[in-house]
């Protein structure tokens, strides 16, 4: 009890320094967040059967379907990738699959493709039938995996939020004399 005293006592000396520094870390969490997708992103392909990629480095990558929010373009697709040695590369589906969404697109996470060794590959994806008007929205994109980093970052978001609101709440108490 006597913290929840002194925080009242204080609260205009506590709350403005922690008002500033929870708004600074809630801009720099947001910014993150949206640097860390925009670093992530290998390459960004059209909707087509056949066409081939060059990974420079081994390791995973994420395949993601990028297009109008609530497209119906990438259902029953079955996608696969084929490395330089004519070899199918192993893959499995996103345990979690994390979306993102803005005003007019969205991004979902599909599958986890192992790269073993860098080098022009082929990707095809059957299934997508007749060239559609649409299909100049519709992307595959291959970015490699930032789940955990997002995550945190999204985490940090929630946290400085909180405190922003609670600083500001001290803040109004003691301006007001709420007892």
């Amino acid at each position: 009890m006597a913290f929840l005293s002194f925080l009242y006592k204080y609260g205009i000396w506590i709350s403005v320094p922690v008002f500033i520094l929870s708004v600074l870390l809630l801009v720099r969490c947001i910014t993150g967040v949206i640097k860390a997708e925009k670093e992530t992103r290998l390459v960004s392909l059209p909707l087509l059967d056949r066409q081939e990629i060059d990974f420079a480095l081994e390791g995973s990558v994420v395949l993601c379907m990028e297009g109008p929010i609530l497209s119906r373009r990438f259902a029953n697709l079955e996608y696969e990738l084929t490395g330089p040695d004519g070899r199918v590369v192993r893959s499995r589906p996103v345990l979690f699959r994390s979306s993102t969404s803005g005003l007019s697109k969205a991004i979902m996470e599909l599958r986890v493709y192992e790269i073993a060794q860098p080098g022009r590959h082929v990707f095809e994806s059957r299934g997508p039938g007749d060239e559609r008007p649409s299909d100049t929205e519709h992307r595959m994109v291959f970015t490699r995996p930032h789940l955990a980093r997002s995550m945190a970052f999204v985490l940090g978001i929630v946290f400085s939020a909180m405190l922003t609101i609670g600083s500001l709440v001290l803040f109004l108490m003691r301006v007001v004399g709420v007892k």
